[in-house]
């Protein structure tokens, strides 16, 4: 890491010559990825743009080890900061110093709290159980082009001049399809993934008499229209007051991933200790670390109307560790 860092910080201070001349700034900067992971980038400062592109050097750092010439990586590296400088969201029109025309693209991720825990303190955050609620700018771009975000820091409230609660009450309020819940059964789930044109039912719009005369599905899929970021769907009041309607037995939410969770009724045929053990060890064999949310099992707490952490399910050892 030491040695990538050094490189990073030569590619900072002389990747300018390999760039055409509007390219004036090329700062060095550590980014932490989400659950602790760290890679290192080359931040581009660019002249009256308010989005900045990072190039992540750990591809080219792997080259030059394995006996690539500097001044052929140089200019790779020169032509992924051009290529970035003209992705869609560097001109989607959003003002990042102006809350009014970016606050109708805001919308929720979920992370989890003890692994996050140092980036958590650049940004405003909502605390749910070992779980937090952040906020991003999702940019309005083509899907064909890729998915661009950015993470509200701290900073962005005082030149907004907003409180964090103004914050989330506005990605909450948001419309977009990022924002919009969606259930499934596990078989509509895999449809939907191998058929973009399959029309799949959203569960949430059953009639709660209809769905429960239907439903001998033992889990359901939770996640938002574009199945990204969708396990923040879980903190909407309204979907939980749905997922109860639906479920007057009771159910679990089992974190499945930060784009989805899964919804078990709770039928009393599996116990929360094995469906822990289930999360752990789908969390270990089949998830990306920075995609992991939790190794837990949650179970909605029908007084407080909010989901609460299923004792039994917790490893008593530490969690979240591979």
């Amino acid at each position: 890491m030491i040695a990538e860092k050094v490189f990073a910080e030569g590619v900072a201070k002389d990747i300018r010559n390999y760039l055409p001349p509007e390219y004036e700034d090329a700062d060095f900067q550590v980014v932490q990825k989400n659950n602790g992971i760290q890679l290192i980038g080359v931040q581009v400062n660019l002249p009256e743009r308010n989005a900045s592109p990072i190039i992540y050097m750990e591809q080219f750092f792997d080259e030059i080890r394995q006996g690539e010439p500097v001044e052929r990586v140089m200019n790779r590296i020169a032509s992924c900061i051009e290529k970035s400088s003209r992705a869609p969201f560097m001109n989607s029109g959003i003002d990042l110093t102006n809350y009014d025309s970016l606050k109708e693209h805001l919308a929720i991720k979920l992370v989890n709290t003890q692994a996050n825990r140092k980036m958590l303190q650049e940004m405003p955050h909502e605390n749910i159980e070992d779980l937090s609620a952040i906020c991003y700018v999702d940019f309005p771009v083509d899907s064909r082009e890729g998915k661009a975000t950015m993470e509200i820091r701290n900073q962005y409230l005082s030149i907004w001049n907003i409180d964090e609660k103004a914050l989330f009450q506005q990605a909450r309020a948001n419309t977009q399809p990022i924002n919009t819940p969606v259930l499934q059964t596990m078989f509509g789930t895999w449809k939907s993934l191998f058929d973009e044109d399959a029309c799949v039912k959203n569960l949430l719009d059953e009639n709660t008499t209809e769905f429960g005369l239907s439903s001998h599905e033992t889990a359901y899929v939770l996640t938002n229209m574009e199945n990204q970021y969708g396990a923040s769907m879980i903190t909407q009041p309204e979907v939980l007051n749905k997922l109860n309607q639906l479920f007057p037995e009771g159910f679990y939410v089992l974190p499945s991933s930060v784009h989805e969770v899964l919804i078990v009724p709770d039928n009393g045929e599996v116990e929360p200790r094995r469906l822990g053990e289930m999360v752990r060890e789908v969390n270990r064999a089949e998830v990306k670390r920075e995609e992991v949310l939790s190794d837990r099992v949650y179970r909605y707490d029908k007084e407080k109307h909010q989901i609460r952490q299923e004792p039994d399910s917790i490893q008593k050892a530490k969690e979240m560790e591979r």
